[in-house]
C-alpha cells in the first residue's frame, strides 16, 4: 500500500492532466468518429512531433512565451498542406493527408537524428509519461477543458451537423473548422505528454465509439466518453503499476477491454 501511494505522488499532476483531457476529448472525440475522420488525430501527431522539435530549437533564442503560439500556428500551417494537395493536386483527402504526415514524420526523424539533444526526449515524445507532467501542464489542462466547454457550447450546431452534411446553404463553416482544429491541436499537445505521439490519438476514438454504440443521445454520448476516458485512466494505472507495463498502453489495453465486454453483452442477447 505504502508504494502504491509513492507511486500515486509521483504521478500526480499526470493523472490531473489526463483527468482534464479525458474529460475535454469527450467533445471531440465523438465527433470525428461521426464525422468518419478519427484518424485524423493520429496524422495530427506526426505534424506536431515535427513542429515540437522545430519550436524547441527555436526558442532557445525566444521567451518561453512563444513556444504554444509558435507551436499552433506552425502546426495549422503544416496542416494547411493538406487543403493545399486536395485543391491543386485534385487528391481525396486521405491521400493527401498521408502525404502531409509521413513528410512530417521523416523531416522530424532527420532534426532529431542531428541534433544529440533529442536522444533522451525522443522515447518520451514517441510514448509518454506521467513522471514528465508538472503542474504546468495540469493548469494547461484544465484551460483547455474549459476551452473546449466554451468552443462546444459555440459551435454544437454546426459541428454536430458537419457529421450529416459538410455543406449546409447559409452556414459559413470555416471558422468553425478552424476552431475545431485549433482545439483538436491543443488536446493532442497536452496528450503526447501523458500517452506519447504512438498512442495518443487512442483516446479519440475508443471511449468515443462505445459511447456511440451505447448512447441514444449525444448528450449522454459526452457524459459516458468522458467517464470510460476517467476510468481508463485509473484501470491503465493500476495496471501499469501491477505488471510494470508502460502507461499509455495499459491505458489503451484497458479501454480495448470495452469493445470486449460489448461483444460479450451483444452474445449474451
Amino acid at each position: 500500500m505504502e508504494i502504491l501511494e509513492t507511486s500515486l505522488e509521483l504521478v500526480k499532476w499526470g493523472m490531473l492532466s489526463g483527468i482534464f483531457l479525458g474529460i475535454s476529448v469527450s467533445f471531440t472525440g465523438p465527433l470525428l468518429v461521426l464525422k468518419k475522420n478519427a484518424l485524423f488525430p493520429h496524422s495530427l501527431t506526426h505534424v506536431l512531433f515535427l513542429v515540437i522539435i522545430l519550436v524547441s530549437v527555436i526558442t532557445q533564442f525566444l521567451p518561453e512565451f512563444f513556444y504554444y503560439p509558435l507551436i499552433i500556428l506552425l502546426t495549422l500551417l503544416s496542416v494547411s498542406g493538406i487543403w493545399i494537395f486536395k485543391k491543386f493536386q485534385a487528391l481525396y483527402e486521405d491521400t493527401a493527408t498521408s502525404i502531409i504526415t509521413h513528410l512530417a514524420l521523416a523531416l522530424a526523424l532527420i532534426v532529431a537524428a542531428t541534433n544529440s539533444q533529442y536522444d533522451l526526449r525522443l522515447f518520451s515524445y514517441l510514448f509518454g509519461s506521467l513522471l514528465t507532467v508538472t503542474s504546468k501542464e495540469v493548469y494547461e489542462s484544465l484551460i483547455i477543458l474549459i476551452l473546449s466547454v466554451l468552443l462546444y457550447l459555440k459551435f454544437k450546431g454546426i459541428w454536430v451537423a458537419q457529421t450529416v452534411d459538410s455543406e449546409v446553404p447559409g452556414v459559413n463553416f470555416k471558422f468553425a473548422n478552424l476552431s475545431f482544429l485549433f482545439l483538436i491541436t491543443l488536446q493532442t499537445l497536452i496528450g503526447i505528454r501523458i500517452l506519447g505521439i504512438l498512442l495518443v490519438s487512442s483516446f479519440f476514438v475508443f471511449t468515443s465509439v462505445v459511447a456511440l454504440k451505447i448512447s441514444r443521445s449525444f448528450g449522454r454520448v459526452i457524459i459516458l466518453t468522458a467517464f470510460l476516458n476517467l476510468l481508463a485512466l485509473i484501470g491503465g494505472f493500476l495496471i501499469s503499476f501491477i505488471w510494470d507495463w508502460p502507461f499509455s498502453a495499459s491505458t489503451v489495453f484497458f479501454m480495448s477491454l470495452y469493445f470486449l465486454i460489448l461483444l460479450i453483452i451483444k452474445k449474451g442477447f
